[in-house]
C-alpha cells in the first residue's frame, strides 16, 4: 500500500470512530432526567430506569460514577473513582434534592439536584 492510501484509511477511519462516540454521547446525554452537584465539585447526569439509578460524569465519553438503586429513602450502589469500586448507601433528603452516599472507610459524596 502506498503512503497516501495509509493516511486516507486512517483518516477515515478517525473520522468514523469520532462520530461514533459523538452520537453514543448524545444519546446517553439526552437521556439524563436531571443533573447533580457533587461535594467533589462535579456535576453529573441522572439515570433512572424505575428503581435503578446511574450517575454520570457528562463528557464526550461519559464516566460512570454511581451505578446503584433506589431503595425505599436510600440510595445502595457502588461509586467508581478510577479503578475503585466502592460500596455505598445513604439518605435521600425528604425534598429529593439531595443524596449523601456513604463509604465504610468514611468517604462520602454529597449530591445536591441542580436542574433538569
Amino acid at each position: 500500500m502506498n503512503g497516501t492510501f495509509v493516511s486516507r484509511r486512517r483518516a477515515l477511519t478517525a473520522l468514523i470512530t469520532g462520530a461514533v462516540t459523538g452520537i453514543a454521547s448524545k444519546a446517553i446525554a439526552g437521556r439524563y432526567a436531571s443533573y447533580w452537584n457533587c461535594s467533589n465539585g462535579q456535576m453529573y447526569g441522572l439515570i433512572a430506569k424505575g428503581n435503578s439509578r446511574s450517575l454520570y460524569l457528562p463528557a464526550p465519553t461519559p464516566i460512570l460514577f454511581f451505578s446503584g438503586r433506589k431503595q425505599g429513602n436510600s440510595y445502595v450502589g457502588t461509586v467508581f473513582l478510577g479503578t475503585q469500586q466502592i460500596p455505598v448507601s445513604g439518605p435521600i433528603s425528604n425534598n429529593q434534592t439531595r443524596v449523601t452516599l456513604y463509604a465504610n472507610d468514611g468517604r462520602s459524596w454529597v449530591l445536591n439536584y441542580s436542574h433538569k
